[in-house]
Parts: structure tokens; C-alpha cells; sequence
């Protein structure tokens, strides 16, 4: 019996101490302190101030700063489904172009073909196959005939020949 009243002075001593001990501690920073004149200078300190602004700031700002960056992703998603959006619309037109064009060049090819060949005999009238003069024909008719000339050192060998 003494052994169980002892126990329980000691729970009861301990429980207290554990009240007292409550009162020097710092939720903020969760430190704890055993005098109060530690505490008082805990209080007083820049760790401690700091870590109370920094919450204050967090608790003003956090909220609205997460849902501001939640509306910016959301905005920055509609501008990337609209940009995609676009470009199929785009490419859609495109293919729209080329089957009209494909349907309409098969149609425009007959009638360009006998245009084409049409503006082929007109340009190909007074000129060769090669698009130009040929070498040998203009050659012979711009040659004149060789004829001897005198020369001013007197080479005999050159006369004969």
C-alpha cells in the first residue's frame, strides 16, 4: 500500500512538473525551457520573431498565392488548347486546299497540257534543239579566208608554210 501511494505522489509531482514545464515552452519554434527568464529571452529573440513574421506572412499570402497559381495554370492549359486547337483547325484547311486542288488539277492538267505544248512549237520556231546556235554552222560563216602575212623578223620557214 505505501508502495502504490508513493507511485502515485510521484505521477501526481510529475504531471505537475509537466504543467509547469508547459508554460516555458514555445509552440512557434518548439523548444522548451526550464526557467522564465529563458523563455522571456527566447521571446525577445530574432529565431523566435522571424519564425512569427514568416508565419503571419505565410498565413496572409499562402492562400492566395496558391490559388493565383492555380488560375495562372489553368489559364496557361486554355492558351495551349487553344494554340492546338488552331493548328488542327489550320491543318484541316489544308487538306481541304489540297483535295480541292487535287480534284480540280486533274480536270486543269488536260487543258494546261495543250496549252503547253501549243507555247512550245511557237518558242521553238528559229532556234536548235539545243536552245541555242550550234558552234559549227556560225563558225564556218564567220571565218575569213587565211591569208599570208609579212612578217617584221623575216622567217623564211613561216613563208613556206
Amino acid at each position: 500500500m505505501k508502495i502504490q501511494v508513493l507511485a502515485e505522489r510521484e505521477q501526481k509531482i510529475q504531471t505537475e512538473v509537466k504543467e509547469i514545464r508547459k508554460v516555458f515552452f514555445c509552440d512557434l519554434c518548439n523548444k522548451q525551457y526550464k526557467l522564465a527568464m529563458e523563455f522571456e529571452a527566447h521571446l525577445s529573440s530574432y529565431d523566435h520573431n522571424h519564425r512569427k513574421r514568416f508565419k503571419e506572412m505565410r498565413e496572409m499570402h499562402g492562400t492566395s498565392s496558391r490559388d493565383d497559381r492555380q488560375k495562372r495554370e489553368l489559364q496557361r492549359q486554355e492558351r495551349e488548347m487553344a494554340k492546338f486547337a488552331q493548328m488542327a483547325d489550320a491543318r484541316k484547311q489544308e487538306q481541304q486546299l489540297q483535295q480541292q486542288e487535287e480534284s480540280g488539277s486533274a480536270q486543269q492538267k488536260s487543258a494546261t497540257a495543250l496549252v503547253d505544248q501549243d507555247q512550245r512549237k511557237a518558242l521553238k520556231f528559229g532556234f536548235s534543239s539545243k536552245g541555242g546556235f550550234s558552234k559549227n554552222s556560225s563558225a564556218k560563216a564567220a571565218k575569213k579566208p587565211k591569208s599570208a602575212v609579212a612578217s617584221v623578223f623575216s622567217n623564211d620557214s613561216d613563208e613556206e608554210q
